[in-house]
């Protein structure tokens, strides 16, 4: 006999599996109950007998019923589970309410643009759930960090998180009606060699310019006027009149719609940037981590 009975996770399943069979008296009803087989539940609960060193079911072809050691050993289990019951209600925040404190990682300008009013609207929901948002084009180890949640731009490195797509961030050349008007024409992506460009100097491809329509390709190596690491103020340049910068569609459409800038090449694609909520492995357990997650990718999705 096992002298041993601490409650490991083995254990564990080991008890639910008697206590559903000793609920139904049916080893398939009970299977059914706890996710596996008749096989997977009589092997479960003769684990148990031998670490108890005692039958706790006495079984004929006709019926099956409890030893005294399984009655027991139910009343047990059953106590335990009020015990657990009441546990998990005491840590349940008051009225059900969403209650803790959030480390969320965010690129600066999207984040600023499309990711804090939904946190205002997720924060006005839950006013019991305090956020630490930080706006930051840099990496962040979210380990090391104590980030619980990132919003990531582009190719993602990190294969031990969890990622969820919610979205794509189209990029493209614009410039303000202003500048164009007296530069050089502008009818082919070819064409940005002779004029005056902006770089954004976190753009991976740097100044090679790559763009696509259908089975055409463009690659054009420009020569910045200008290179800044930030999105809002390359956009700022461009309204100036400074000369042509890519510009994400999330700053850009709204522009172009009032005829601030324009987009100079509609019918080809630079290379679009995957829009990804990550987070580690089981931290979505967290009531309100996983709520602010759903919240953040359904409202993403759809815009």
């Amino acid at each position: 006999m096992n002298q041993s009975f601490d409650l490991t996770p083995t254990r564990l399943r080991e008890l639910r599996a008697f206590a559903a069979a000793a609920r139904r008296l049916n080893f398939s009803r009970a299977a059914l109950e706890v996710g596996c087989t008749a096989s997977v539940l009589s092997r479960r609960i003769a684990a148990l007998e031998e670490a108890v060193g005692a039958r706790l079911f006495l079984r004929t072809t006709r019926r099956m019923a409890l030893t005294a050691r399984g009655e027991q050993l139910l009343a047990q289990w059953q106590r335990m589970e009020t015990v657990m019951t009441d546990l998990a209600a005491g840590l349940r925040p008051p009225g059900g309410e969403l209650a803790g404190r959030l480390c969320v990682h965010l690129p600066a300008n999207y984040g600023r643009y499309c990711v804090a009013p939904l946190l205002a609207d997720f924060m006005r929901e839950h006013p019991r759930v305090r956020i630490e948002a930080n706006y930051d084009d840099a990496y962040v180890d979210m380990v090391a960090g104590k980030v619980d949640l990132a919003v990531r731009l582009g190719r993602l490195a990190d294969v031990q998180l969890v990622a969820r797509r919610v979205g794509t961030m189209r990029v493209f050349p614009c410039a303000s009606p202003d500048y164009l008007a007296a530069a050089p024409p502008l009818r082919d992506p070819a064409d940005l060699k002779a004029h005056r460009c902006i770089t954004f100097s976190g753009y991976r491809r740097g100044t090679l310019w790559s763009f696509s329509r259908q089975r055409q390709r463009r690659s054009v190596r420009i020569d910045p006027v200008l290179t800044c690491n930030d999105a809002q103020a390359i956009r700022d340049a461009v309204l100036a009149g400074v000369g042509v910068g890519l510009q994400g569609d999330y700053m850009a459409d709204g522009l172009v719609a009032e005829g601030r800038l324009v987009d100079l090449f509609p019918d080809w694609q630079l290379p679009s940037f995957p829009i990804h909520l990550l987070w580690l492995p089981g931290a979505d357990r967290t009531p309100a981590l996983r709520r602010l997650i759903d919240h953040l990718a359904g409202a993403l999705v759809q815009a």
